[in-house]
């Protein structure tokens, strides 16, 4: 699905963030949608053949975008001491079959994160699939070498910054506390529209199964009366 650009548009233009950095590059349309609204986006990818498939189709065409090759866990090591100021990060490196990277090593989430919280700057994170941390994946991921939602949360709070931290449509967010009300009303207002479309679509349902129900009555009204009707004829033969 991609990263939930709405909110992460807004605390752009709230917090003038500059950077955008991606863990798990894929075919790069995450990228390429953050480079026409960041300066600097940066994208790391661990599978060879997906990384050269996605330079060779945009390296050349794109300024802003620095694709980089290797492990997040190595890359973010490099990266993240050399931000001078608050960045997004979007993480969403794990294995997910095909080309992608990890067979054998499914999810660098955690060690990502360490990394990440070494920074002196509380930077705000957009964590992708929460849905395979908030129970097992599916097979054939091992669910050993996954964190549950427990331990990516702990990891989240391991660091010297306080994060509010919410999970929202696939996505774990955390936001440095000062954001927090941005990210509060944004979620509250998704889930007020999502809450009111679900009252309307239980409404109109309603409606139709009362209608339905007032016109199978007239069916069985009518029904009743032609049979009425017949037996007058018959009684009058």
């Amino acid at each position: 699905m991609g990263p939930p650009s709405e909110p992460i548009l807004q605390l752009k233009e709230r917090y003038k963030l500059k950077d955008f950095i991606e863990t798990g590059t894929f075919h790069g349309s995450t990228a390429v949608w953050a480079a026409s609204h960041f300066d600097n986006v940066i994208t790391i990818e661990f599978s060879k053949e997906i990384y050269d498939q996605t330079v060779a189709k945009y390296g050349n065409k794109i300024q802003n975008i620095n694709f980089l090759f290797g492990d997040s866990r190595s890359v973010l090591k490099t990266v993240v001491p050399k931000l001078t100021h608050p960045a997004i990060f979007w993480l969403d490196s794990h294995w997910s079959g095909g080309q992608t990277y990890g067979k054998n090593d499914e999810c660098s989430l955690i060690e990502e994160l360490r990394m990440i919280n070494l920074s002196k700057y509380a930077h705000f994170l957009f964590i992708d699939d929460a849905r395979l941390f908030m129970s097992p994946p599916p097979m054939p991921h091992l669910i050993e070498q996954w964190p549950s939602i427990d331990e990516v949360i702990d990891a989240l709070k391991s660091g010297n910054h306080e994060f509010y931290i919410v999970l929202f449509e696939d996505v774990v967010i955390a936001v440095p506390e000062y954001a927090k009300e941005l990210v509060a009303n944004y979620c509250q207002d998704i889930n007020t529209k999502a809450w009111e479309e679900y009252g309307k679509r239980l409404n109109e349902s309603a409606i139709k199964q009362g209608c339905r129900l007032i016109v199978q009555g007239m069916k069985l009204v009518g029904y009743d009366l032609i049979v009425k009707a017949r037996r007058r004829i018959h009684l009058k033969k």
